[in-house]
């Protein structure tokens, strides 16, 4: 047996992420610290993949029933099955479902984004949003404090959820849109408000000259969300998570005719941005952007044809890309605002196929479940439900 002593750092990289895995954010900020190999080994690439890896993604499903009668909001939890011959297919056991009517407000919840297990709802009421971030998991929960600005008509509010893997930080960002008007014009003047998850309270990440649409999405440790200027030119607006900073890039290719905003979304297609376009009445497309803010390199990905005898159910309305899988086949989440319902695409068979898994109101997001518990962030309330 040899003499020398060894230490953690001489164990290989897979026992050292595994073992980085089990640990909550907090400690593994400082664990980062220690030498180079550490703070290598929790680089995004490698710790968001074993996150990843560790439990199943599956789609997480706010689904309300908003009458004078009845109003519940529900977990809905799907499992990718690949076991079926390579394919994939998506089961809802309704025995995991969460009733949050039990535990929260009446009034609907609206679904932000899930990251790391995390999830963060925006609940709305009298003017006021109210934010939680919830692990279902664990059945941990904290309320974040009232942020500055009430959502009070024309004004408006919009979030992002997001994760820093430089500081390991965990951050909701606020987006309140207030409306100015200037003789006979008007336009929106936002202002970035961020909350660290552990830090307490709200802070100021400046002012931007755009109209921001709703959900945004994650992508190179920025959210990014769908803007319109002083103009009513379309963009895309990014925040980074790091620095804090926004910047603007064009979106894709747009029709010259008028067109409607609520007919186009912001998504991921793998690990680039696209743009789903329904605005057509003859076909809805996909745009991909091929270089991360490059605008020559908008490349139309996908073009589901729509007409009587085929595909006649995705015109006219919104539709999101939730997720591109393995086999190739692209998870949509078509919206009326009604009846809303999940479907998958094959590009290469040019097949679209409903699923018969989940209706009525309903928002939905990429889910990884996570044991990572809120108690990590020492300056939160943390309540179970």
């Amino acid at each position: 047996m040899s003499g020398e002593a060894t230490s953690l750092v001489d164990l290989p990289s897979p026992i050292l992420l595994d073992i980085f895995s089990r640990l909550p954010p907090t400690t593994l900020l400082y664990v980062k610290s220690v030498c180079k190999t550490f703070q290598e080994l929790t680089l995004e690439s490698e710790f968001s993949n074993l996150l990843h890896s560790t439990s199943p993604a599956g789609i997480i499903i706010n689904q309300f029933v908003d009458t004078t009668e009845d109003n519940t909001l529900k977990f809905l939890k799907f499992v990718d099955n690949t076991e079926d011959q390579g394919t994939c297919s998506y089961c809802h056991d309704p025995n995991v479902d969460l009733d949050l009517q039990l535990y929260f407000p009446v009034s609907p919840f609206e679904l932000v984004r899930s990251v790391h297990g995390f999830v963060c709802f925006n609940y709305f009421l009298d003017y006021v949003d109210t934010i939680y971030i919830l692990n279902p998991r664990t059945r941990e929960y904290i309320l974040l404090p009232e942020a500055e600005g009430s959502r009070e008509w024309p004004n408006d509010v919009t979030y992002g959820f997001g994760f820093n893997p430089v500081t390991f930080e965990y951050k909701v960002v606020r987006i309140y849109q207030e409306e100015i008007f200037d003789d006979d014009t008007s336009y929106y003047k936002s202002e970035g408000q961020v909350y660290t998850i552990g830090k307490g309270h709200w802070r100021s990440a400046g002012h931007v000259m755009f109209s921001f649409m709703p959900y945004g999405v994650n992508l190179y440790v920025k959210i990014h969300w769908l803007v319109y200027d002083a103009n009513g030119n379309e963009l895309i607006c990014s925040f980074n998570l790091e620095n804090e900073l926004f910047e603007s890039f064009p979106t894709a290719p747009v029709y010259t005719e008028e067109r409607y905003r609520n007919l186009r979304s912001l998504g991921v297609f793998g690990r680039s941005l696209c743009v789903c376009d329904n605005y057509a009445d003859t076909h809805f497309e996909v745009w991909v952007m091929k270089d991360y803010g490059v605008s020559s390199s908008w490349v139309k990905e996908i073009v589901i044809n729509i007409s009587p005898e085929c595909n006649n159910w995705l015109g006219n309305e919104m539709i999101y890309l939730l997720k591109v899988l393995e086999d190739g086949e692209v998870l949509f989440l078509w919206r009326d605002w009604r009846d809303d319902f999940l479907f998958l695409h094959h590009p290469v068979k040019n097949i679209s196929e409903k699923l018969d898994v989940c209706g009525g109101n309903i928002l939905a997001c990429i889910h990884v479940s996570s044991s990572f518990s809120l108690k990590s962030f020492e300056a939160e309330v943390v309540n179970i439900f």
